[in-house]
């Protein structure tokens, strides 16, 4: 047998970058109930199409969205430590890692491919992450929204400039993502783009990605 993820593509990837919320961890589900009830709270008629058009955004993308799009009233800063609370209760104390995302690193370390984490969350929200599953040595680079002046996706700024801290062209990537707004940016990189489904994200149009699987099971990892 082989990986399919490697026989998807007409030769196998440089490196592999994965998104974190909705791919490595489990964070996505958590955001739309704390998330969804905060954001209902200052725009009443706040709906769960609504929350679809903001994630993957980076946070001050969201509240740009959120302030010219649905006439947000709150101060920016309240409004950022309000996201940075949630963010701890979730990272530290809900989230925990997608099923077979532990066996997909291990496969690819084992097969030196080269690893990455580029996301829109904060620095200090990726952190918390590395920190709770013990990761931080398990990828060669981690990129946040915060290295590229806070331009997250779908804007392709942080997986060009991971794909340079990695020293990889980016047609030579593979990105591994849960978002609409995700895959914009990764395909937008010239990446190839593995749109996943978890779960939890059925809502999210991913169709433009290169290849679609359900949950990391059907990356069929060799025996």
């Amino acid at each position: 047998m082989q990986y399919s993820l490697i026989t998807s593509r007409p030769t196998p990837p440089a490196a592999l970058i994965f998104d974190m919320d909705g791919v490595i961890v489990d964070s996505e589900l958590h955001w739309q109930s704390l998330e969804g009830y905060f954001l209902k709270s200052l725009i009443p008629t706040w709906t769960a199409a609504d929350q679809g058009r903001i994630i993957g955004l980076s946070l001050p993308n969201s509240y740009n969205l959120l302030k010219s799009e649905y006439g947000l009233q709150t101060d920016e800063q309240e409004f950022l430590a309000r996201y940075h609370a949630m963010a701890t209760e979730i990272y530290r104390d809900k989230a925990e890692l997608l099923p077979g995302f532990s066996g997909t690193l291990t496969y690819l370390h084992e097969k030196g491919i080269p690893t990455a984490i580029a996301s829109s969350s904060h620095r200090s929200w990726i952190e918390l992450v590395l920190d709770k599953f013990d990761l931080h040595s398990a990828f060669q680079v981690v990129v946040s929204a915060d290295e590229v002046g806070g331009k997250g996706k779908p804007a392709p700024d942080i997986y060009l400039y991971t794909a340079g801290k990695l020293r990889v062209k980016p047609e030579d990537c593979t990105v591994i993502e849960d978002s609409h707004n995700g895959v914009l940016s990764a395909k937008s990189a010239g990446m190839f783009c593995i749109g996943i489904r978890n779960g939890f994200n059925d809502e999210q149009d991913i169709s433009a990605a290169d290849l679609i699987i359900e949950g990391f099971g059907q990356l069929d990892l060799a025996s």
